[in-house]
């Protein structure tokens, strides 16, 4: 299997084209291949809340839009999505959510206490990893003993469905996985996401069996891929601004805070699933024929100063709302809540936990990675004062 390229920083670029070509055109030799890049926090925002570009994949010019696939939430428009969402919406609710603390503190406890007596750890690989994927596999059901390893599981997945160039070894191992979920969860019903779906589909709630595995990979891969981006980097932004850290420590009602802000100026999806034009439209002056894509930059908006002052400033005073790190729109993030309650409880536990972490190499040199969809720390190697296991 490969590795995963290192991401060079891409806001410089995202600032030119929010100047220069905040809707900027991408054409190919066929409609096929057009596409166009949205970078203005306007624009992308009003492209999320256009009923005229589509989620589904069957509607790019030259697909096949019968084609079989697993479909999901993510790649499907109304009536179907708000269908698709209804049956694991209770799951992720803002109560559901707060029922999951005391289990997402666990979690983080026991992937400290794994390395904590050592004095040292890479703490993307054995931490920012190791929390979300236990966490989403509790949600869905899935034993200890059922799971992979979870830097193997990050590693398929990514290649599998959010590399450049997919591989398709990795989308098999993928593809095997997730039917042991659900053949597990078939023998082994619980009070779970898993269970709860496969009920939909004894329901009829959900149609076949396709829609059925299209949801569990879309909750496995949403519930991880982009939360263990999302607490590296967190690590890495508190580390390098020491006194807001200092703040957050001492006030701990200060953690939801940072974790807006982090989300603003961290967007790890940096750009939305693909959408494609259900007729021939303008994305600002640009021409989007139908079938044509256009890729909405949530990195990108999320540093427009014509809507946040001073966007290249990580500052955890900064008013809260408005970034669209979430999306916005039907396609809201079904797991917001989730996400930003995995990053308190994960960046306010290992602080406190381990309260003098320092990097071993200089911040600036941590290499980012998994784009150009994603963006996050590759790896944090620190080191701590070492803390016996209770």
């Amino acid at each position: 299997m490969k590795g995963y390229p290192a991401d060079p920083d891409p806001y410089p670029n995202y600032r030119w084209l929010r100047e220069n070509a905040p809707a900027c055109p991408m054409g190919g030799d066929t409609d096929a291949d057009s596409t166009c890049f949205v970078t203005s926090y306007d624009l992308v925002r009003a492209g999320l809340l256009d009923s005229r570009l589509s989620a589904d994949p069957r509607n790019a010019a030259g697909a096949d839009p019968l084609a079989p696939a697993d479909r999901s939430v993510l790649d499907t428009d109304p009536p179907d999505h708000g269908r698709l969402r209804r049956v694991v919406n209770p799951a992720f609710s803002l109560s559901a959510v707060d029922a999951l603390r005391p289990g997402i503190a666990r979690a983080c406890r026991e992937a400290i206490a794994a390395f904590a007596g050592r004095g040292r750890a890479d703490l993307m690989a054995e931490y920012g990893l190791v929390v979300p994927v236990a966490v989403i596999h509790d949600i869905l059901g899935v034993p200890p003993e059922e799971r992979a390893d979870p830097a193997e599981f990050l590693h398929r997945f990514w290649w599998a469905a959010a590399a450049r160039e997919p591989d398709p070894e990795a989308a098999a191992f993928v593809e095997e996985y997730v039917t042991g979920i659900i053949d597990h969860k078939r023998a082994h019903p619980g009070n779970d996401v898993t269970t709860a779906l496969l009920r939909a589909l004894d329901t009829g709630e959900l149609r076949d069996e396709s829609e059925l595995r299209g949801m569990v990979t879309a909750v496995l891969g949403a519930g991880h891929i982009t939360t263990v981006p999302l607490v590296s980097a967190g690590i890495v932004r508190m580390l390098q601004h020491p006194e807001q850290l200092a703040r957050a420590t001492a006030d701990p009602e200060r953690w939801p805070d940072v974790v807006e802000e982090l989300l603003r100026y961290d967007s790890v999806i940096q750009v939305a699933n693909n959408r494609y034009a259900l007729e021939d439209m303008a994305v600002g002056d640009v021409p989007v024929p139908k079938g044509g894509t256009v890729l909405l930059s949530f990195a990108a908006a999320n540093r427009d100063p014509a809507r946040f002052a001073d966007p290249d400033v990580f500052d955890m005073d900064r008013p809260r709302g408005g970034h669209l790190a979430f999306g916005h729109g039907t396609h809201f993030c079904l797991g917001a809540h989730l996400g930003r309650a995995e990053a308190e409880i994960a960046l306010r536990t290992l602080f406190e936990e381990l309260g003098d972490i320092r990097s071993d190499i200089p911040l600036e040199e941590v290499v980012w990675s998994f784009g150009p969809l994603l963006r996050g720390p590759a790896a944090i190697p620190a080191t701590f004062t070492p803390k016996e296991r209770a």
